[in-house]
């Protein structure tokens, strides 16, 4: 074959199921970067595609080698390791503009590793970088491209991403980081990623943050917002369209983990957030049993969008799952060679049966693996009662049980020899001091120690959430014989109402779904969550600049740019930044065309009700915040994406809070904005 035809390109026309924001990230990659940039500079039909530690996620996160095939790329190396040399094939240089990543470019063309190099950076690169590669007169002269392609995210989901900072919680919360070069260095690294979502997505947005850190100003929340605006200014101005801030096309909240300390711990009872909290999966992959004529074999079952039973049941409640997969295996056994719906089929019955036959052994072969899944969570929550300790977590957490209340549920279990792991009893204790400000002191943590068995140094976690401003150490006042309750201070818990709110278990809502309604619906408290520049949809001028801004113009080589480019909005990429040559008949056509197609949102009141809603937090999101992305989505009709620094479960999200208190480990490179 001769690599990638037109034909070929039918592939990336991925599923209507497919969210736009997953569908305009795909694209980004096979698209703009991997077929119009590269047939445009002569690129051989084969090509060796070169990532580092950071663009490798964000492609895996968007691609399969199976699509990567059908656009010419044989195969995918790391740029850290040694490489055989392919001199016929040109290499494709995917890479983040690091220091390390620009030598290790500069080093294969001094060694002709490729013939050419077509280099596309995940983010916008420094002066710094682009000097390094102008002093190798080889690199230079084997530049097939050199472009920013402003993809440094990875799409968890249809409606979620991260900025891949594992840490980012320990570096803008831990103790003694406030103010420091290091969290400034964590917040640069932060906006910059977040603005390439924005750039890919071909977004000017209208940016508010949260005010307030529980007692004290969010310095956090504010400081990555400021820095998103002077990059997203900067880019603007770079275009000639500064105006055009003035007509933005998205609403982004930028958030912080502070805003709700209760998501992160409590248990929640939905079909994904349970696997990931109580199993063992790494990556999305669950590994699992299965005895066979050759004995016992381990196999590994991908949990992800491919999974048709997987997307039906993630977010359903562990009852409606447990339900679902009973009557689901009750009907397959009535189907195929083994059940009776076989007996006395007629010729054409038959026929599309034994058609019909790899479908429907691969749905059987799903629902086993699912059965597998259902079953080790059953185990466990009867192993550790977990049930009950979710139905206390849920009375704790709205004001309806006491300290006393969870002494008395360890008590009992330890009397029924129910071994109640640490981990559980540290999250039922996080859940009472977060929703009861003012709790703790010496003789309360010596208390607990007596009673949960817990370290003095497990305990101690408790006080790491006063970092993310939760008052969890009683001060003098509410010593004082004559103080006040502390009813009044409680943080205000959501409950959920309407469909699925008569599940058991079920009553908790995260605050960051309360937020999202209240944009929706203009209630937003601007106090509490200011605005960061203005917003005048009659703007003329404003108008005209964001047209220009849309209209499909050439991308600039960065060899031979000063400043960062906003790229514009194409008909591949949808996008403003990114760096396809293609264009469209209007500029009107490509700003509407990642519009849903909702009939009912468009006939909303205000443009604003249909424009894509960002939420961003700081410091580690939730799998139950991410699925309510996905609820409010098909309920308020407008596409609605969750974002933040990773993506945590309880158990990772109690390992970080315990870290808050030691010294900040990695260090992020310095970004520059200066350009900007």
């Amino acid at each position: 074959t001769d690599g990638v035809s037109d034909a070929s390109l039918t592939m990336t026309d991925v599923s209507s199921t497919m969210s736009a924001f997953m569908r305009t990230t795909k694209r980004r990659v096979l698209i703009d970067m991997l077929t119009t940039k590269l047939n445009a500079a002569g690129c051989t039909p084969w090509r060796v595609l070169i990532t580092d530690a950071i663009s490798v996620k964000v492609l895996s996160s968007v691609a399969k080698m199976s699509d990567l095939a059908d656009v010419g790329v044989s195969v995918v190396e790391n740029i850290e390791l040694t490489r055989a040399p392919q001199p016929s094939l040109d290499g494709v240089y995917f890479i983040t503009p690091s220091e390390k990543s620009v030598r290790a470019l500069i080093a294969d063309c001094d060694a002709r590793v490729h013939r050419k190099a077509h280099v596309f950076f995940t983010s916008p690169a420094s002066q710094g970088v682009l000097r390094l590669i102008k002093s190798s007169p080889t690199c230079v002269s084997m530049l097939g491209n050199c472009s920013e392609l402003n993809l440094e995210y990875v799409a968890v989901d249809q409606h979620g991403f991260s900025v891949m900072m594992d840490g980012a919680l320990r570096e803008t919360f831990g103790a003694g980081c406030e103010a420091s070069q290091a969290q400034a260095r964590a917040l640069d690294m932060i906006s910059a990623r977040l603005a390439t979502v924005l750039v890919s997505l071909g977004e000017i947005p209208a940016i508010r943050y949260m005010a307030k850190v529980g007692h004290r100003t969010s310095d956090v929340s504010r400081g990555v917002a400021d820095r998103l605006d002077r990059i997203v200014t900067g880019l603007l101005r770079a275009k000639g369209a500064e105006a055009a801030k003035n007509s933005p096309t998205c609403d982004v909240l930028i958030v912080d983990r502070s805003v709700d300390v209760i998501a992160p711990v409590i248990h929640e009872w939905t079909y994904e957030s349970m696997v990931h909290d109580l199993l063992d999966v790494k990556n999305g992959v669950y590994r699992y049993k299965i005895t066979t004529n050759a004995g016992e074999q381990e196999k590994d079952a991908v949990l992800g969008d491919d999974d048709s039973l997987w997307t039906e049941l993630r977010h359903a409640h562990i009852a409606e799952v447990l339900t679902t997969l009973a009557d689901k295996t009750r009907a397959f056994a009535h189907i195929g060679p083994q059940g009776t719906g076989t007996r006395d089929l007629t010729t054409g019955q038959l026929k599309r049966a034994v058609e019909a036959l790899p479908r429907v052994l691969e749905q059987r072969a799903k629902l086993s693996v699912h059965a597998s899944i259902a079953s080790e969570i059953n185990v466990l929550l009867q192993s550790c009662a977990l049930s009950e300790v979710g139905r206390l977590e849920q009375d704790v957490v709205y004001g309806d049980a006491t300290s006393k209340d969870i002494a008395y549920l360890f008590n009992t279990l330890d009397e029924k020899g129910i071994r109640l792991p640490m981990v559980e009893k540290l999250r039922l204790l996080l859940c009472y001091v977060a929703s009861h400000p003012q709790k703790i002191d010496a003789a309360e943590k010596s208390r607990w120690c007596k009673q949960t068995g817990l370290t003095a140094s497990d305990v101690d976690i408790l006080e790491k959430l006063e970092l993310l401003g939760v008052k969890v150490l009683k001060d003098k006042a509410s010593q004082s014989y004559f103080s006040s309750s502390t009813k009044a201070s409680r943080p205000k818990v959501l409950e959920r109402t309407g469909e699925g709110s008569d599940w058991d278990l079920y009553k908790f809502l995260p605050t960051i779904a309360g937020l999202i309604a209240d944009i929706d619906s203009g209630a937003l408290d601007g106090t509490e969550y200011p605005s960061i520049g203005s917003e005048s949809g009659s703007n003329v001028a404003a108008a005209a600049a964001s047209a220009a801004m849309l209209s499909p113009t050439k991308a600039k080589s960065v060899r031979t740019r000063t400043e960062a480019s906003w790229a514009t909005r194409t008909s591949s990429a949808e996008s403003i930044g990114g760096e396809s040559d293609t264009t469209d008949s209007s500029a009107a056509a490509t700003a509407s065309r990642h519009r849903r197609a909702d009939s009912s949102a468009s006939n909303r009141a205000s443009k604003r009700a249909t424009r894509r809603l960002i939420v961003f937090i700081v410091g580690g999101m939730t799998r139950g915040e991410l699925r309510e992305a996905h609820t409010l989505s098909k309920t308020l009709h407008r596409e609605v994406l969750i974002g933040s620094t990773s993506l945590e479960n309880p158990a990772s999200f109690v390992e970080k809070l315990a870290s808050l208190s030691t010294t900040v480990g990695r260090q992020y490179e310095r970004v520059d904005l200066s350009g900007l």
